[in-house]
């Protein structure tokens, strides 16, 4: 008898309505017991409020009564819903970090989001569909794709059980994917929109951050508008720079057709299906980012695994780059065996522009500026913005022969409508003393010792029956490859600059390469990268692994020494890599459940003075009981040690304590320490003596020191504020609430911070910051004499900084 009541009791449920799922169906069968628009009112306040965990929270409803509730209760059910995990998920961590990190260039967050809230049916998902999720190594794809051989996957069991996925892979892909086609069938809308006035920061080196373009009081606005469904998406981007005008903002629309299947009954085309057919602005990535990847950012030791991910293929553009962009049309066509990808865009670059109307080289500004920070006409001869047309016609083939094995050919060419001159003396270097101008020290300062990368910029002068506008041109071709054998993965790229396609000069063309291999267990991995980039491989669309941008320590780093400091963007700016050749190796291991290491270890040489680097950092995180995490990290890095002939040779090293307190309800309690000390060759000529005479000996060592503390407080479910406040002395680097900061200070300064994070429905999310940074007031001038002819002596100037952000998030 308890049998048959328990069947009863389940088939009864099975066929009743479930509140927490609503669909249309379901209002119009309840509709049946109570009137249409109190069912709507009901579905409503499921949605701004999240799931109901009994009927009885339905009184509270404006129109709803305890009538209502009775007359409905034996026709209905409460139970999780499918939508139920949407409250869930954006209380993560990883969620919020994404959507802070929304306005990157790259679009891998975006593409994560897009993912986290609109998984794919893991059965219709392709390699690039799985290989752009973050933590996803190639072995862990290569897994998935042969448990799809086997069958369709239905559920966890049979994903967590693919053949060779590795448990840390398996966490981070179920968070992104969907068993079948019933959640991402209806359309999906996000909007998100940013305002924010903190600095600006282009790469994590200080001597990238320029305070000359700092305008707290224009900040950054950034609007996305997102809608799409299973087999098509539309987007629109609006982006204005912190400091930037509004007629120079940046706008991108695109319309997408996506996963739409071809039937053809040739064998080799089989399956096919149109991945993406895009109108208006996309991206484009191959490879390794040898030879073509339009992003506008630059991202340090970048490999293309964990987090440093690119978006392989063409996908539509939901970034915030305003140079590197792609306007046009991009289709691409792939099934198990092949991957056909085509592209062609028209788009205006910013550039500088030569006196004889040539241009001198592209030039990527945060924020943009038409005659540069001092509108000098007599400097700048042209408005350096969207001064240059330029077409580009690109595409990738890519064979699978083997699940896991790809073998990739990349082509692309640019033409543009002025002739390409570096005149590096005649226009952009200068400054504005005659007697201390840039012409005078290029390629002869010894601590810019990487002038000859300028000195081997790209030049250019040609005519093609492509385009009748065409007066210069650029182009590269390479192949790739990737193979995954057992637990190893091992993938490469070659690359060449064609200097007028003229394939007869291919072994005298300039090259780059980069060979990884990655080996992976559940509890820990290896990889080793080795890269070579030649001095003349001038790749605007070049990506790759690198430490630095190009042109750092080159003429281009002193803003004094050209003619314009907006010319400075040359190198703060920059997402090309440098010219280097070098091994890098990184590893993770888990020693013990409380107890996990890594290690990252870089040896290269910069090809434009053969100076030899190495940068070094162990990091070990220690759980000594369940409520504490202690996290310690040790860098070691320099240039020249191994030559006591180099001009400017440092030495720095770095130590980094964290201890993280679990508190109840999950708040968080951190401390920081941090302890660094840089040493470099003796500048005399920066120092003065305390009577203003000149010094024998300069400064060689500067120590940094920073304490820290950061408090995470959940208030509800729905509501969290995080703060922290940090004292500087020297230079740092800090994540406050996952924003990016640097700071530098000689004398000491206080940063605080508060952040509040709250889920408005279901739906809606916002997130206020507020940070203020006190620096103690300093003094660098013995005695000076202002215009009026008056002396002041030891002047002592407080900085003091303001800012904020603003950001709010709509998915529905």
């Amino acid at each position: 008898m308890k049998k048959l009541f328990t069947v009863i009791l389940l088939f009864s449920i099975a066929l009743s309505i479930n509140l927490n799922s609503l669909n249309d169906s379901d209002i119009n069968e309840l509709s049946k017991y109570i009137s249409k628009d109190k069912s709507l009112l009901i579905k409503s306040y499921i949605t701004n409020n999240g799931h109901i965990n009994n009927i009885y929270e339905l009184n509270v409803i404006d129109g709803i009564d305890i009538l209502d509730i009775q007359i409905i209760k034996p026709y209905v059910s409460v139970s999780a819903s499918i939508n139920e995990s949407l409250l869930d998920k954006r209380s993560l961590y990883k969620l919020e970090w994404w959507l802070a990190d929304s306005d990157n260039q790259g679009g891998v967050s975006e593409n994560s989001i897009n993912q986290y809230f609109n998984p794919m049916n893991i059965n219709e998902m392709n390699y690039d569909d799985l290989i752009s999720l973050p933590n996803l190594s190639p072995i862990d794809v290569k897994a998935v794709l042969l448990q799809k051989k086997r069958g369709s996957i239905n559920g966890t069991f049979q994903l967590k059980n693919s053949p060779g996925i590795s448990r840390y892979g398996y966490k981070n892909l179920v968070d992104f994917v969907s068993f079948d086609n019933q959640k991402n069938s209806n359309n999906f809308f996000r909007f998100t929109t940013l305002i924010k006035n903190s600095p600006l920061t282009s790469t994590p080196d200080d001597d990238a951050a320029l305070i000359e373009f700092y305008d707290p009081t224009s900040p950054q606005i950034l609007s996305k508008y997102l809608l799409s469904n299973k087999n098509s998406s539309v987007g629109y981007i609006y982006n204005k720079n912190t400091g930037e005008a509004f007629e120079y903002a940046n706008q991108k629309f695109y319309l997408s057709f996506n996963n739409i299947p071809i039937n053809n009954e040739i064998k080799l085309l089989r399956s096919l299906r149109i991945d993406h057919l895009i109108f208006g602005n996309f991206n484009a990535s191959f490879g390794q980012g040898i030879v073509f990847e339009n992003s506008d950012s630059f991202s340090p030791r970048r490999t293309g695994f964990g987090f440093s991910k690119r978006l392989n293929g063409i996908n539509p553009d939901q970034s915030n780059s305003s140079q590197y962009t792609l306007n046009g049309l991009a289709i691409q066509l792939s099934n198990d065996f092949m991957r056909f990808s085509s592209f062609i865009s028209n788009d205006k670059r910013d550039a500088i522009i030569n006196e004889d109307e040539s241009f001198s080289s592209l030039i990527l500004m945060q924020p943009r500026m038409p005659m540069g920070l001092s509108q000098d006409t007599s400097k700048i001869f042209s408005p350096l913005t969207d001064s240059v047309n330029e077409l580009t016609i690109g595409g990738n083939f890519r064979l699978s022969p083997l699940v896991g094995t790809n073998l990739g050919f990349t082509i692309y060419q640019s033409l543009y409508d002025k002739v390409l001159d570096p005149q590096i003396r005649e226009t952009i270097l200068g400054g504005e003393d005659p007697d201390y101008s840039g012409d005078t020290y290029y390629l002869t300062y010894m601590t810019n010792s990487a002038d000859p990368e300028i000195n081997a910029m790209y030049q250019s002068s040609s005519t093609s029956n492509l385009w009748s506008n065409s007066k210069s041109s650029r182009g590269a071709v390479g192949f790739d490859f990737t193979s995954v054998i057992k637990n190893i993965a091992i993938q490469g790229e070659f690359g060449t600059l064609m200097k007028n396609w003229n394939y007869k000069s291919f072994k005298k063309s300039p090259k780059a390469k980069v060979l990884s291999s990655f080996i992976q267990f559940n509890n820990f991995n290896l990889l080793a990268l080795y890269r070579n980039y030649d001095l003349e491989y001038d790749n605007p669309y070049q990506r790759s692994f690198s430490n630095y941008q190009r042109f750092k320590t080159s003429i281009f780093e002193d803003s004094y020494w050209l003619e314009d400091p907006a010319y400075a963007f040359l190198y703060t700016a920059n997402p090309q890599p440098q010219s280097e050749e070098g091994i890098y190796l990184t590893s993770r291991y888990q020693f013990h459940r409380n107890l996990t290491g890594t290690l990252a270890s870089d040896h290269w040489s910069r090809k434009a003075d053969d100076a030899k680097y190495y940068r070094t950092v162990a990091q070990i995180q220690w759980r000594p009981v369940f409520k504490y995490r202690i996290y310690f990290r040790q860098k070691w890095q320099a240039r020249g040690s191994h030559n006591i002939f180099h001009p400017s040779p440092y030495y720095s090293r770095e130590t980094r304590i964290r201890v993280k307190m679990l508190l109840s309800n999950y708040n968080e309690l951190e401390f920081l320490y941090s302890l660094g000390y840089t040493t470099f060759s003796p500048r005399p000529r920066l120092t003065d003596g305390p009577s203003g005479e000149d010094m024998v000996v300069g400064d060689i060592g500067s120590p940094d020191k920073t304490i820290g503390i950061t408090l995470k407080y959940n208030v509800n479910e729905r509501f969290k504020i995080r703060t922290g406040s940090l004292y500087v002395k020297g230079f740092t680097w800090y994540f406050a609430d996952n924003d990016f900061r640097i700071f530098d200070s000689n004398f000491g300064a206080f940063h605080h911070w508060i952040s509040l994070y709250g889920l408005v429905n279901n739906a809606m999310s916002f997130n206020f910051k507020l940070s203020f940074t006190s620096d103690y007031p300093t003094t660098n001038i013995t005695e000076a004499q202002t215009d009026q002819g008056s002396w002041i002596r030891n002047p002592w100037v407080s900085k003091n900084q303001f800012d904020y952000k603003i950001q709010v998030d709509y998915a529905f």
